[in-house]
């Protein structure tokens, strides 16, 4: 419970921390040394981030950012998506149960605050290299019913659990902008401290056999498809059903086309 409290109190000061960064990039162009830059086309984009739709291979990996400039050399932004990800688990664990119904869905939402190196941009902002702090945040949830193989203790239970992952870093990118209207982000570096929990829970009558055989194959799933998640992992290489929290390292990236206006 106590770790639980801590990654809310966490979060939210991220947040909080993140959206006030705008605040400082409200003075006037008059006010600034730099209102000799070019003045933007425009002061808005909204973009399409194509990276999930071919990480997790599926056209149900939406998601969306909106750009807004807070002066002729900084913007922040704010990015929403809905994941949808490969089945991590296959149809059953040989010999011991297969599944039935599931249900998998996840969320992800970003905060940038970015700004434009002029000295390197010739074209006005949002046009050219950029490097900026962001916050991000990527939550995802799972459950499956199952039976039991020649089980006369159980007919069926459920398997449930989900991970969320919370970074603070610096992004590192190039935007172009073609024919003052359609855009290009591209995001090729993006270091982060990461905060990373996950839940994982079986409900049934089992034996503890049983339960560490399921524990053992979802772990080598899960790590199969995210190994960032080893960071999860206990010393002994077992992932117990329950609840865990660990910081570590990330990595971001994206590839964004957006609308200019």
């Amino acid at each position: 419970m106590k770790n639980r409290k801590d990654f809310r109190r966490l979060f939210a000061c991220l947040v909080i921390f993140t959206l006030a960064l705008p605040l400082f990039g409200q003075k006037s162009d008059s006010l600034k040394k730099d209102s000799w830059r070019p003045r933007p086309y425009h002061w808005n984009v909204i973009k399409l981030n194509i990276m999930p739709m071919f990480m997790w291979s599926t056209a149900r990996n939406i998601t969306i950012s909106y750009e807004r400039l807070v002066n002729r050399s900084q913007s922040v932004s704010l990015q929403v998506g809905f994941l949808e990800m490969p089945r991590i688990i296959g149809d059953q664990i040989p010999g011991i149960l297969y599944f039935g119904d599931s249900q998998k869905g996840g969320v992800n939402i970003a905060v940038d605050y970015r700004f434009y190196l002029s000295r390197r941009n010739s074209r006005p902002a949002p046009d050219g290299i950029y490097l900026g702090p962001f916050l991000s945040y990527y939550g995802y949830r799972f459950w499956n019913d199952f039976t039991l193989f020649n089980s006369s203790i159980i007919d069926n239970g459920k398997m449930k659990g989900g991970f969320d992952i919370i970074n603070l870093g610096v992004s590192l990118g190039y935007q172009f902008v073609f024919w003052k209207r359609l855009t290009l982000d591209l995001l090729v570096f993006g270091p982060c401290m990461s905060l990373y929990s996950a839940k994982f829970a079986v409900t049934g009558d089992l034996s503890p056999e049983i339960i560490e055989q399921i524990d053992k194959d979802v772990l080598d799933k899960l790590l199969a498809k995210f190994p960032i998640l080893g960071y999860l992992i206990h010393n002994d290489g077992a992932f117990a059903t329950g609840y865990r929290l660990k910081y570590g390292a990330g990595f971001r990236y994206s590839i964004q086309l957006g609308f200019h206006f």
